[in-house]
């Protein structure tokens, strides 16, 4: 090749047109890296090291020369000087424009989604073009170590944890937790984390520092910069989890009904280790809600259920915090941790008081030890791995997914591993995983052995004909749909479930969304230049930690399910946060004036404070508003009854008469202060109610319930109606007073909620 042609080759630049289609076929243009090509990370963290690319490589010397004689150096040519406007200035910039108009204009607009997905095509192929061309770099953490594991493992302590185990499974079969297989089940994990754990066992490590903290009795505490932005983020997350607890949102359902039956079971000494009412539910919420009732007060209550679920959901964010740091380093953890933490989908699913956020709760640790343990090589953090996986089978069913997504990670890494060492370190780990977890999950699999119709009924009955029969659609067919379907809930519609969203629209904001996109493009790209299992994983487990919601086959009306597909989180938000931090730093690093840069830090302070508001107006006043009028006013019901029983009435003597899809019973005596108790009656049992000569009744009935007043006026013709208007438009209700004596007047405080 001549110089020329030379020159000409060096200089000239795929377009976005040859770019796009040389990736639709699977043979990307090797376009060379730029000039620019030093790079050093942001920070210095254990186990990064920078990444120096020499333009010219560095040949070792064979020998010693005798004589130094310095050659002369020749300068090399100036650089010339980028304009602003430059392709390398613009692609990326152009990039997270054209992202933002098109997901603002899906959310404002969603019968336009033509025009919205052709413009976020333009999107992705300007921030694929800008990654390809390696306008900013992209560096993952390089494993640490190459060696062979030991392979030690302490037989006694393995025999033992092996025996204890099986010991456990025998006791826990009558299904209640007793002293006794609590005992041997925490002789089994001990006894086999000791069996396999490298180096001294970590109870010794632990005895060693507190030991050592409390002979030399000195606290140092340095403040820098970084921890005062972390505890902001801290401060304004918890805010957003916690304020206006007992608003929002306001009612309970019959679902809550049933836990905070079970909860009462855990207060009255039976501890169950599966409790099959309702279909059959996991122990750990149970045992959860029973101590917060005991030990803060709070009673059997809405929010009761709620403080346990939002600490279990702002106890995933640090895990989802060293998790996305194991991808881009402790800003886009933090970024992740800040972005989940004011996001509306995961405070709607923490604050509705079920098992939802269960799932990610041991999805973030477990997934975090994976990776840390591969990229590490060491054992140990499998260990903790399994430990969560195990702990997670316990919480919400939607995490028996979980052990999948762990297996396909270490698949993964065997595929893209060149060393059979590490290979085989993996796949030993792997089953060294399944132990834990399986140890761990042994009281619940003794509990349902005999039980697995119930336990599994639930699972079943969603992707299986036995409730819905025939599957609507060829099975396959209508399984590719609801994956589609539960991809785009990201963008475009969350499913129809109000309960647990705001039904049709985006999972994320606009901003968010947008960046999440960009982020899915920005690794994809980067999975095919640099060929890292890591990206390839995080891609790929969105639609397997998906799975709970997209396997509803028999009923696709259930998909997108925010609940059971909260599994996502983890990686969606570490997507989120990759794309942001990564434009941003590239921002600041082109840009170099001083001015631009306080410019830069001004859009990045607006956006997200924007994208705050806007998740603050959708939980706290969409969500609360539309949640409130569509379930039924127990509280009110339940306070105009707690005034009857507390002045002239008692418990005993209110009723509610039942009418179908009306106020569960049961949480109107629960807000009334009576739990445990259900003194609904349908209208055709009220001729079977014995007498009460000497003391008041009150029956409530629905606002349209003729049949159930018909009834009433038929059986106590002395009765007086009384009409309550409920604070939402549509839960009017009606009160049926029987006095034993005439003479009595109704006292009107008695309506007032």
């Amino acid at each position: 090749m001549t110089k020329e042609e030379n020159r000409k080759s060096s200089s000239s630049e795929p377009s976005v047109l040859d770019w796009v289609k040389s990736v639709l076929k699977f043979k990307p243009i090797p376009i060379p890296d730029p000039i620019e090509t030093h790079e050093v990370l942001e920070e210095a963290e254990p186990g990064i090291t920078s990444v120096v690319e020499l333009e010219e490589p560095v040949e070792e010397l064979s020998h010693l020369e005798l004589q130094e004689v310095p050659e002369p150096k020749t300068a090399a040519p100036p650089r010339p000087k980028e304009r602003w406007w430059s392709g390398r200035n613009l692609r990326l910039f152009g990039a997270v424009m054209l992202a933002l108009f098109a997901q603002l204009a899906l959310e404002s607009k969603p019968e336009n989604i033509i025009p919205a997905i052709i413009v976020y095509l333009l999107a992705g192929a300007l921030a694929g073009w800008a990654v390809w061309v390696g306008d900013f770099k992209l560096v993952l953490p390089e494993d640490t170590s190459a060696g062979r594991d030991s392979g030690r493992v302490r037989l006694n302590f393995l025999l033992t944890g092996s025996v204890l185990t099986v010991l456990t499974f025998i006791a826990s079969r009558v299904n209640e937790f007793t002293s006794l297989n609590l005992l041997l089940w925490a002789g089994a994990l001990t006894s086999l984390l000791i069996a396999f754990w490298e180096g001294d066992p970590p109870f010794k490590g632990l005895w060693v520092g507190a030991k050592s903290v409390w002979q030399n009795r000195e606290l140092k505490i340095r403040i820098q910069p970084w921890h005062l932005l972390v505890s902001a983020s801290i401060a304004l997350i918890v805010f957003f989890r916690f304020t206006r607890l007992e608003e929002v949102p306001y009612e309970m359902w019959s679902d809550h009904a049933e836990k905070l039956w079970d909860v009462m079971d855990v207060l009255d000494g039976k501890y169950s280790i599966f409790f099959p009412r309702n279909t059959g539910r996991e122990a750990l919420q149970f045992y959860m809600a029973a101590a917060t009732a005991k030990f803060l007060g709070t009673g059997i209550s809405f929010n009761t259920l709620k403080i346990g679920t939002i600490l279990a959901g702002l106890l995933t964010l640090p895990y989802l915090y060293l998790f996305a740091k194991e991808y881009g380093g402790r800003y886009v953890g933090l970024a992740a941790m800040l972005f989940a933490g004011i996001a509306y989908w995961p405070n709607v699913i923490s604050r509705i008081g079920l098992r939802f956020p269960l799932y990610p709760l041991f999805l973030a640790p477990a997934m975090y030890y994976l990776l840390r343990g591969l990229r590490l090589q060491k054992r140990n953090d499998f260990l903790l791995c399994g430990f969560a996986v195990g702990l997670g089978l316990h919480g919400y069913s939607p995490a028996r997914v979980i052990p999948v997504a762990i297996m396909v990670g270490v698949l993964f890494y065997l595929i893209f591993a060149k060393s059979k060492v590490k290979r085989m370190n993996a796949f030993s780990w792997l089953i060294v995983t399944g132990v834990i977890a399986l140890a761990v999950y042994t009281p619940l699999l003794g509990a349902v052995t005999d039980r697995m119709d119930i336990y599994l009924d639930r699972m079943v009955s969603r992707f299986t004909s036995t409730e819905m029969y025939p599957i609507p659609g060829p099975p396959l067919q209508v399984f590719l749909s609801n994956v589609w379907d539960g991809l785009k809930m990201f963008a475009w519609d969350d499913g129809e479930i109000w309960v647990i969203s705001i039904p049709h629209r985006p999972a994320l904001d606009w901003i968010t969304g947008a960046f999440f996109h960009l982020g899915v493009v920005i690794v994809f790209v980067r999975l095919m230049r640099q060929r890292r299992w890591q990206d390839l994983f995080l891609l790929v487990s969105i639609p397997i930690l998906m799975l709970p919601s997209t396997l509803a086959l028999a009923f696709p009306g259930e998909n997108p399910a925010l609940n059971r597909a909260s599994g996502a989180i983890v990686p969606v938000f570490t997507l989120v946060a990759t794309s942001w931090v990564l434009v941003f730093r590239w921002m600041f690093n082109t840009f170099k004036p001083a001015v631009l840069r306080v410019m830069i830090i001004g859009v990045l302070v607006f956006l997200f404070g924007l994208s705050a508001s806007i998740n603050y107006q959708l939980v706290f006043e969409e969500y609360a508003v539309r949640h409130r009028q569509d379930t039924w006013n127990a509280s009110e019901i339940g306070a105009v009854m707690r005034g009857f029983a507390n002045t002239i009435g008692s418990y005993e003597t209110a009723r509610i008469v039942r009418k179908e899809h009306w106020v569960d019973t049961r949480l109107v005596r629960i807000h009334a202060g009576d739990p445990g108790m259900d003194y609904g009656v349908w209208p055709n049992e009220l001729v079977t109610l014995p007498p009460q000569p000497d003391r008041p009744q009150m029956f409530i009935l629905k606002a349209d319930d003729e049949e159930g007043l018909r009834s009433l006026q038929e059986k106590y013709p002395q009765g007086i109606l009384r009409y309550e208007k409920s604070e939402v438009n549509g839960r009017d209700f009606m009160l049926y007073y029987v006095f034993p004596d005439e003479s009595i007047e109704i006292d009107p405080l008695l309506s007032e909620p």
